[in-house]
């Protein structure tokens, strides 16, 4: 029997109960499961017989698993058998990028999440491995365990979704990403969970002139990446041009100043009245002097 029909309760290899069927689309299907051996939560792709794509997604799974960015979804285990083949990832919590642009976010903490997937999505190209299939759904996001980027290669692989250049494709993405992050807008086609973004002429509108307090350095970022007329930069073509014209244009988080001290602040430096008397009198700090404060 095809993993693929499973129901809630079935375990595969031996370890991982199924028990939420998450997403499904023709020939595959995601899982929230339990490895019942390490107790654990874990997300499970399984298919259909036949499903013509298993090769693929098996290959980029493997692939990923070798790269120790943490930022990005680890894959734990992979059956290749083409009947019952299924991955098993990690199971990423915290709130996506688009719970958070709902949620009122504000521009500097999304352009930051933005500028951390940029930099993991370096690293992973650097191994050459592409995501290709970025959406606000892709970054989660919380605030003990900071960014994870899921689906990295998998999902484009299940999408049959290629590219002639990776870098040049995922560069775009996150510059879609940074674009929503500073407006609360999607920029070109539909997506179910922001409204889209205006456009002039057939030209997306610059963030600077969708909403008011985006900063200028930001705004020009967003039109490098997305390769929008009347940029003064050159065009941003990698992630790792883009982390690092990010990280350089991400104002800094001001360190709050010192209080000024207070006069009970100033009496809890002194030394007891007689410490100095007990000091010339006996050659040192006397051990009774902690129990005299």
């Amino acid at each position: 029997m095809s993993t693929f029909i499973s129901e809630p309760g079935t375990k595969l290899g031996g370890r991982y109960r199924l028990e939420d069927r998450l997403a499904a689309a023709a020939g595959w299907s995601a899982w929230k499961a339990i490895d019942e051996t390490l107790a654990r939560p874990v997300t499970v792709l399984t298919f259909a017989a036949g499903f013509p794509r298993i090769a693929e997604v098996v290959t980029a799974a493997r692939a990923a698993s070798r790269l120790p960015d943490s930022r990005l979804a680890r894959v734990f285990d992979v059956e290749d058998d083409w009947d019952h083949a299924y991955v098993v990832m990690e199971w990423a919590s915290g709130d996506t990028l688009a719970d958070l642009l709902t949620g009122g976010m504000d521009l500097t903490g999304g352009a930051r999440i933005v500028a951390e997937a940029a930099s993991a999505l370096a690293s992973a190209h650097a191994a050459g491995l592409a995501h290709l299939c970025l959406t606000p759904d892709s970054l989660r996001w919380t605030p003990g365990s900071g960014l994870k980027i899921t689906g990295l290669g998998v999902d484009a692989a299940l999408a049959g979704i290629t590219a002639d250049n990776p870098e040049l494709a995922d560069t775009a993405a996150l510059g879609r990403l940074l674009y929503a992050s500073l407006t609360g807008l999607w920029p070109g086609g539909d997506y179910p969970s922001l409204p889209p973004a205006p456009t002039a002429e057939g030209q997306l509108r610059r963030p600077r002139q969708v909403r008011a307090g985006v900063p200028a350095a930001l705004d020009e970022v967003a039109c490098q990446a997305l390769s929008l007329p009347g940029t003064a930069g050159d065009a941003l073509t990698t992630p790792a041009q883009l982390a690092t014209a990010l990280h350089t244009a991400i104002p800094a988080v001001p360190v709050p100043p010192a209080a000024a001290p207070t006069r009970r602040d100033a009496a809890a430096r002194q030394p007891p009245d007689n410490y100095w008397q007990r000091e010339n009198a006996g050659g040192g700090r006397p051990d009774s002097w902690g129990a005299d404060r």
